[in-house]
């Protein structure tokens, strides 16, 4: 059986950091302001047909005085979150190589390269929470269902997943790092 490892995770845990952004919410078919309190994503078809970047941060190294020591510029890798009728499609910037490794039916193993994960998705408007939901096999080949819940912020119109949520739901809490991407639409 193949075993597959959904690399995605660890490499957001890896680079995440928190991305904002304090501009308006532009309704695209208008081209009208809307009020940030009105929520643009009223229902799962809502989604269907739209794009959301998560864009990376630069991080600066510094001292103990304070002084930047060396930068790690990132801010030009933007993740891409699209839906379509039943699944939302991570992609990759080009500069990332997001590697499945596996088992295939006579134990050998195998690599594939991924260009993007499809995730069958889950949206309920009324608590405005979401799940996106991929089968991963043990090395039994017994499969189970991961999930990586996300909400939708109706204030900045952003679609924001918080891996801590995650990590306590697999056991992996008690880390210090705060890992919560937050998806813009592209408009």
């Amino acid at each position: 059986m193949k075993k597959n490892i959904i690399l995605i995770a660890a490499a957001f845990l890896a680079l995440g950091m928190t991305a904002c952004t304090d501009e308006p919410i532009i309704n695209p078919g208008e081209g009208t302001e809307l009020p940030s309190e009105m929520p643009m994503v009223k229902s799962a078809s809502d989604l269907i047909g739209t794009e959301w970047n998560y864009t990376m941060e630069d991080i600066a190294f510094v001292d103990p005085a304070g002084d930047t020591m060396a930068m790690l510029p990132l801010s030009d890798l933007v993740f891409g979150l699209s839906f379509d009728a039943s699944h939302a499609h991570f992609t990759f910037p080009e500069a990332v190589t997001v590697i499945n490794a596996g088992m295939d039916a006579d134990g050998m193993p195998t690599m594939e390269e991924l260009e993007e994960l499809a995730y069958a998705y889950t949206y309920d408007p009324i608590s405005e929470t979401g799940a996106l939901t991929a089968t991963a096999y043990a090395e039994d080949g017994t499969p189970t269902d991961v999930q990586i819940p996300f909400s939708y912020d109706t204030a900045t119109d952003a679609i924001v997943i918080d891996f801590n949520t995650v990590l306590e739901m697999t056991g992996m809490d008690g880390n210090v790092m705060n890992v919560t991407l937050v998806f813009h639409r592209n408009i």
